[in-house]
């Protein structure tokens, strides 16, 4: 007994031993914990049941293609957007063609391929506000990436999609419409916001005359029927409830035109002014009018109005090249979910940009950048930006990060979004694959990530439809900015590998010294330097170094103590240097900025580690600045 007794005194001694040695994190679990999926769009479902089934028509009776197909995550339409100009505000008519902000009508033939035309439609006009473009269908109906061939349609996400990875636009007289498919093209634009807009008409109106023509989508077999379609008068009005088959453009709108145009009276006056892309030949010069009471006036409308030069961004980290296909959240009801992707940068570049999908109107997305991340953690390593970014809309945003985040080639980074999405619990928009639509949809463990906390428990969301979060970063390259390099000298171990602005150079958590630190500025158009002295064990403090000389001493076994950083050059007026160090009994301090110190003195206590960030003047601190500096008279 008394052995027994024994044993367990000291199982216990030695559990209560660990706790004290060992850090609470390393005791820290956070269970992982699976995603739901969004469930199919019932209307995706019904359209392969039909094509299955043999019972869907691919053309209208008159021999017109139409090639609409319903994307699997169902588009939300729940909230109702406050903030649009009242239609009391705006003209009773409108039409592009009278502004000249339109192009020529086109013909898809026997393609499917009417979203290709509706969706270049409305960029085509956004661009016509100063150039004249002629973008290439032909090049967006063969690259897609998706299932299937330009004979089996498409829809706006799959044209989002392409426009997103910059595989596209190019123009048409670089691949013809009709001809074979070609690739390895570059883009002439590159689209960085593609704007889904309510069924409201309103919001409709306003973004027309702001922006140009808008995608939409119908039902078009009624257009072969007297019943529905006034041939006369380009009039078509349809009361059912069969689901769209085909996409068309919203050009203009008459408030006045009359229900006694249509042959099947509407309820109203008033018709949306639509462009066809069955020629010339059909309709009235190929546009037709739509009444707004039809089953689908105003429905999947979206705005393809943005384009920018390709030298906006030099490179582009992306696992999402089929855009947004499905979603993934938590059933716990607050409508917030984490998504994360690992990158591996390629190049000494500046994180300036990301971007991602709102799948609600008033999305919030609260962005977090780390820097030098552990593999199936995205919130470890060096937090190095935060920001807060929400859309009136849904649709495909990039957001420019207010702090660029200085990148070096071979350092794993990592983008974590907390999504807010108002009335629904699936907030993490994701590419997955999906048969016969998305099945060239891969994915590789260690790379995309979900967590219903954002703290841990993060899930791989390679193992659940090889799907991948939908998080895109930008960089730019380093001509017009400023980045930090610096490396340290660490007890038993040497010199540390060059870390970059805001990255950790040292250890904590091993007791082991800072002897020696190296700072210098890796920049470009800029006259910056770099200079800084150190508080050595036994000597107090050295004179200052500069631009890469090394301040401290090395075997000869003796701790820095305390730092002094500062920037020289006629454009050190400019920024801001910040830093921060890990000293021995008292862990990460606050930070120091332009020449004060940090550290302790008095104490004879080491320093383990060192964080230097250079930002624009002005710029927010990266965090507390209240203590950096302690000192023992």
């Amino acid at each position: 007994m008394k052995n027994n007794f024994k044993k367990l005194l000291s199982l216990l001694l030695v559990s209560l031993m660990l706790t004290v040695l060992i850090p609470g994190s390393a005791w820290a679990f956070e269970e992982i914990i699976e995603p739901t999926a969004a469930p199919l769009n019932p209307a995706f479902v019904q359209y392969w049941d039909d094509v299955k089934s043999g019972t869907l028509n691919t053309s209208t009776n008159d021999g017109h293609s139409r090639g609409y197909i319903p994307p699997p995550l169902q588009r939300y339409e729940g909230v109702v957007e406050t903030t649009t100009a009242s239609s009391a505000t705006l003209p009773a008519s409108y039409d592009l063609r009278d502004t000249g902000r339109i192009t020529d009508i086109r013909n898809q033939g026997d393609y499917g391929s009417c979203w290709a035309f509706a969706s270049l439609a409305s960029l085509e006009s956004y661009l016509k506000q100063d150039t004249t473009v002629d973008l290439s269908e032909n090049n967006l109906m063969w690259n897609s990436g998706f299932d299937g061939t330009p004979d089996d349609g498409g829809n706006y996400s799959m044209a989002t999609a392409y426009l997103a990875r910059w595989s596209g636009p190019v123009s048409e007289s670089s691949d013809p419409y009709g001809t074979p498919k070609k690739t390895g093209l570059a883009a002439d634009y590159h689209v960085q916001e593609v704007e889904s807009i309510p069924n409201l008409p309103s919001a409709i109106k306003q973004t027309l005359m702001d922006g140009g023509v808008l995608y939409t989508s119908m039902y078009s077999v009624p257009l072969d029927s007297d019943e529905y379609f006034n041939s006369d008068n380009a009039a078509f009005y349809y009361d059912g409830d069969e689901e769209p088959d085909h996409d068309v453009a919203i050009v203009g709108w008459d408030d006045n035109y009359s229900s006694s145009n249509f042959n099947k009276k509407p309820d109203g006056d008033g018709a949306w002014i639509i462009r066809n892309s069955w020629g010339s030949d059909w309709g009235d010069g190929g546009y037709f009018y739509m009444s707004y009471y039809d089953s689908y006036a105003g429905s999947n409308v979206t705005a393809f109005h943005n384009a920018q030069a390709t030298d906006n961004y030099s490179r582009i980290y992306q696992y999402d090249p089929l855009g947004n296909i499905s979603a993934m959240g938590y059933p716990d009801g607050d409508n917030t979910a984490w998504g994360a992707n690992i990158y591996t940068a390629t190049a000494s570049d500046n994180l300036t940009a990301l971007s991602t999908y709102a799948l609600t109107p008033g999305t919030t997305a609260e962005i977090k950048i780390y820097t030098d991340v552990n593999d199936g953690k995205p919130n470890s390593g060096t937090l190095r930006a935060t920001q807060t970014a929400t859309f009136q809309r849904s649709g495909y945003y990039t957001i420019d990060l207010d702090n660029p985040v200085g990148l070096v080639a071979g350092q794993k980074f990592a983008v974590v979004v907390k999504f807010r999405t108002p009335g629904t619990n699936e907030s993490v928009p994701v590419e997955s694959r999906v048969a016969e639509y998305s099945s060239a949809a891969s994915a590789n463990p260690g790379e995309s990530f979900t967590s219903n906390t954002g703290t841990g428990g993060w899930y791989d969301t390679s193992k659940k439809d090889n799907s991948n979060v939908c998080i895109k970063a930008f960089t730019q390259s380093r001509d017009t900015f400023v980045n930090c390099l610096y490396r340290t000298h660490v007890q038993d171990q040497g010199w540390q590998n060059l870390q970059s602005n805001g990255g950790i150079s040292g250890t904590f958590g091993q007791s082991l010294r800072l002897e020696g630190i190296e700072i210098k500025m890796d920049t470009s158009g800029y006259d910056l330097g770099i200079e800084y002295r150190t508080h050595i064990q036994n000597q107090g403090w050295q004179d200052y170094r500069s631009n890469g000389e090394m301040s401290g001493t090395t075997g000869e076994s003796l701790r820095l103590e305390a730092i002094k950083i500062q920037l020289t050059g006629a454009d050190a007026d400019q920024f801001d240097v910040y830093y921060r160090v890990h000293a021995e009994n008292v862990g990460w301090m606050d930070w120091a900025q332009n020449g004060t110190e940090a550290g302790t003195a008095g104490f004879g206590y080491r320093l383990e580690a060192i964080e230097v960030q250079v930002l624009p003047k002005g710029s927010a601190a990266p965090g507390p600045t209240a203590q950096p500096y302690l000192e023992n008279n």
